[in-house]
């Protein structure tokens, strides 16, 4: 019998693209966690050149991989560093976004824009 031409995509190529995602997924969860301790560093010495840096770089992955919230926040940092805002005001940025990632990454479930 021949196979009808509407038939069901091959569903293991699809679950393994879909697994393949899930892990870069997780993986850049999994890299943004030092990136994040990197920031918070950069707070407590008062460098705002890495605070700018870091939380760039953390802003345009998060955009990237489709976290707008985290995007957002990490954005909202890089803007006062920028402004030259006061260490105080860029603290309360990063906890912000620290909290922010916590709450994104919660029991080991990913929640992500669609």
């Amino acid at each position: 019998m021949n196979p009808t031409p509407n038939s069901l995509p091959d569903l293991r190529q699809l679950n393994q693209r879909l697994a393949l995602h899930g892990v870069r997924v997780q993986a850049f969860l999994d890299g943004l966690t030092p990136r994040l301790d990197q920031l918070v560093r950069a707070v407590a010495e008062g460098n705002m050149a890495e605070v700018g840096r870091t939380s760039h770089f953390i802003h345009r992955c998060c955009d990237v991989y489709g976290y707008d919230d985290l995007a957002v926040k990490a954005g909202e940092v890089c803007q006062a560093a920028a402004a030259c805002e006061s260490m105080e005001v860029v603290g309360r940025k990063v906890v912000r976004l620290v909290g922010a990632f916590g709450r994104t990454s919660e029991g080991g479930q990913v929640t992500m824009a669609t």
